[in-house]
């Protein structure tokens, strides 16, 4: 009987095939793990960035805080008006309101006789105008009148004030005390309101 010898080619390929079996093998349990580190690197590196962004939008929509602000404009009677503060801080929510530190209102900014209003803290609305002074509130103007109040509201279209926390000063020597008061026409008229008490000198 003849035999036959197994060629040696045969023999490495039969020797191969097992090898790559378990390369494959390998290959099937080593990527599922290599894409789960990676997906979970892709949410760690996401949440990063939306942390970032959280902290560079916290920064971009603090208040603006301005040091010695001016605002000026013009009444409707064409005077000019100037407020000015040792600082100033805008809404972060409303930009056209700005809380002042140590306000001043000059009603008729380079006229003869200005009226000038000073307060310890203010509001001012530059979309509607409207100025709140409060603590301390002291007004006077270049006729001889000076008032002091807790509370002033000035619209700066029209230069009128008005306060309704009371109010006491002296006018060319007379002295008043009321709960509220208003403040128009240039100055020249001053209506007092509530448990009205003057005290007029009669040299005057």
């Amino acid at each position: 009987m003849t035999s036959f010898a197994p060629s040696s080619s045969l023999v490495t390929r039969r020797k191969i095939r097992p090898r790559r079996r378990k390369s494959v093998s390998a290959l099937r349990l080593v990527l599922p793990a290599v894409a789960v580190l990676a997906g979970g690197a892709i949410v760690t590196q996401a949440a990063i960035r939306a942390a970032e962004a959280k902290a560079s939008s916290a920064v971009t929509g603090a208040p603006l805080r301005m040091e010695n602000p001016r605002f000026t404009g013009a009444m409707k009677d064409g005077r000019t008006f100037l407020i000015i503060a040792t600082a100033a801080v805008r809404d972060k929510v409303d930009p056209n309101k700005i809380a002042l530190e140590s306000p001043q209102l000059t009603r008729g900014y380079g006229s003869d006789n200005p009226t000038q209003v000073v307060a310890r803290l203010g509001n001012y609305d530059e979309l509607k105008g409207a100025l709140l002074l409060t603590g301390d509130v002291q007004i006077q103007n270049g006729d001889g009148y000076a008032f002091k109040t807790e509370k002033a509201v000035i619209d700066t279209s029209t230069g009128e004030v008005m306060g309704d926390s009371g109010v006491r000063g002296a006018a060319s020597g007379n002295q008043v005390q009321a709960d509220s008061y208003s403040v128009s026409d240039k100055g020249d008229r001053v209506i007092f309101k509530g448990r009205v008490r003057s005290r007029l000198n009669p040299g005057n």
